[in-house]
């Protein structure tokens, strides 16, 4: 049985209303419940804007020209290594075969000459390259390194801010 004030399904021979205490009408043979009131759908939900790319493929896609420039200072700092290992190592090749050409000039003119000897002045000088262009060389590697990292840095805070 519904009750006719507020709309509950009431055991059959209920006298009164389990929720509200109304009298429920008598049931009679031909009694049919009112008809439910029509439910009526939801809105839709609004639609969900598309998720912004994330990860390693909307990383790759910034500072394309920055990355390239770190990666070109970072072999350039290779090579200059790599120059000046070769350079301050043929400095000092050419240091001890120019000290001992000295060497046997000061033995034939009997005197020695003024000046550092040969062998330990191209040492000196080849070590000097060697300092001065492993300086070069360190500074432009970690041009580019700081390069990549200060884009890695901006990413990731990007990342964070989206959270």
């Amino acid at each position: 049985m519904i009750c006719p004030e507020c709309g509950t399904d009431n055991r059959p021979g209920a006298r009164f209303c389990a929720r509200c205490g109304a009298p429920l009408p008598a049931e009679s043979a031909d009694w049919t419940p009112p008809p439910a009131a029509p439910a009526y759908a939801a809105p839709p939900p609004p639609p969900v804007p598309a998720p912004v790319p994330a990860g390693p493929i909307a990383v790759q896609k910034r500072y394309p020209i920055l990355r390239t420039l770190g990666v070109i200072l970072k072999v350039l700092g290779g090579i200059v290594a790599a120059l000046t290992i070769l350079g301050a190592v043929g400095i000092c090749i050419a240091g001890i075969a120019g000290g001992a050409a000295l060497g046997d000039l000061e033995r034939e003119l009997g005197t020695p000459l003024p000046g550092i000897g040969g062998v330990a002045g191209g040492i000196i000088m080849g070590l000097f390259v060697l300092l001065y262009g492993g300086f070069a060389a360190i500074t432009t590697f970690a041009s580019g390194e700081m390069v990549s990292l200060l884009i890695s840095m901006e990413e990731n805070i990007r990342s964070l801010a989206q959270r």
